[in-house]
């Protein structure tokens, strides 16, 4: 069993068919055994990808609505959500500082160093935003990027 974090890039790729998508779903699955954690924030950016692809015409209205169904029941089911309060946004606002990235990103960093805390585990942290890898490993995260799986394209 491994533990991942990951950010909104990369779940995503769970719901919408792209270059990692294949990769990612092979260990969000939960017969995969992992755990998967994300921020309380993911919902909000997820609905925002998703609609963002309706608008350009990529998902009809229909397959957002059943994304969006299938996404909530995960986070109610597959993924341990870490909560957004005032001593995380305190912690992301220094990670904005110390690495030079942008404020959800911070959140999502800030809420994967509050999962290694509650979990007592190592964590995964996987992301296709390059930037927000990098202040990951630097904060000593095992990073990865699923666009670095290509080949398992659908």
């Amino acid at each position: 069993m491994t533990v991942f974090f990951v950010d909104t890039s990369a779940l995503a790729k769970r719901y919408v068919v792209e270059a990692g998508s294949t990769w990612v779903q092979s260990w969000t699955e939960p017969a995969a055994g992992h755990i998967i954690v994300i921020c309380d924030i993911t919902p909000v950016e997820m609905f925002s990808l998703l609609i963002r692809r309706q608008n350009e015409r990529t998902l009809t209205a229909e397959s957002v609505a059943r994304l969006q169904t299938d996404f909530l029941v995960h986070v109610e089911n597959d993924y341990l959500v870490v909560e957004l309060d005032s001593d995380l946004c305190v912690q992301a606002r220094d990670l904005v500082h110390r690495h030079r990235i942008r404020a959800l990103n911070a959140i999502q960093l800030a809420s994967a160093i509050r999962g290694v805390q509650t979990l007592q585990e190592s964590i995964h942290f996987v992301s296709a935003d390059e930037n927000l890898l990098r202040a990951a490993a630097s904060e000593g995260f095992i990073t990865d990027n699923p666009n670095q799986h290509p080949e398992q394209a659908e």
